[in-house]
């Protein structure tokens, strides 16, 4: 079965992953919750206007940040996930775009200025290398905030699970995500824990590989 088939026939079940943030921790799934909100706190702290989120699903990172005043693209390639994303998108004042397609053409799609931050939350467990998304985060993005799931039991269990549906589950540890970091150029700013289930990165991209728009190469963002 194909990735975006997978999740286009699960969406309800993914969905219901972020209904309730109580429950989720008694089901042993309060990571998302966790990477949900390092992804508000750390793009609201660096002023983050633009947010590009890959894999966006359902959308649960949209409500969060337009409540304040951040413009977010969605991107997903599972059609009744943008069904659900476009819903939630609705909610959100007019601040949330959805656009149907894989992270593979946003690249060649992303034609304007880049991004302030890109995005991507529980897209790496399902790639075997993922140098070339966080590559792709790089040319888009000023900054980069991307989860990782850790190599283990939970891990292997879920490999198990997903490849039994033709889904492969991939697990990074701490010095896989840096060389991974290290080979797209991007400067580690944190590399924090998700309990048993990761590690979330925030990374700046470099100058040089940021894709410039058509009004010059400023970044409100660089700290140094």
């Amino acid at each position: 079965m194909r990735f975006d088939d997978y999740f286009d026939r699960r969406s309800g079940r993914f969905a219901s992953f972020y209904r309730s943030r109580a429950a989720a921790r008694v089901l042993g799934r309060g990571a998302l919750f966790d990477r949900l909100d390092f992804a508000v706190e750390r793009a609201a702290t660096l002023g983050a206007r633009r947010v590009v989120d890959i894999g966006c699903g359902s959308g649960p990172l949209f409500r969060p940040l337009a409540a304040r005043g951040i413009r977010v693209t969605g991107i997903e390639p599972a059609g009744r996930m943008v069904e659900r994303a476009e819903r939630e998108a609705a909610e959100c004042g007019g601040l949330v775009d959805v656009v149907q397609m894989g992270w593979e053409q946003l690249a060649e799609w992303h034609e304007h200025e880049p991004f302030d931050v890109a995005v991507a939350l529980g897209v790496f467990d399902y790639l075997p290398d993922g140098v070339d998304l966080l590559a792709t985060m790089g040319d888009v993005a000023r900054h980069s905030i991307a989860s990782f799931p850790r190599p283990g039991l939970r891990t292997s269990l879920r490999k198990i699970r997903y490849g039994a549906r033709g889904v492969s589950v991939h697990g990074y540890s701490r010095d896989d995500i840096g060389s991974l970091a290290r080979a797209t150029g991007m400067d580690t700013i944190e590399l924090a824990p998700l309990g048993r289930a990761g590690h979330i990165l925030l990374a700046r991209n470099q100058p040089h590989r940021v894709r410039r728009g058509p009004h010059g190469t400023h970044d409100p963002l660089m700290r140094r």
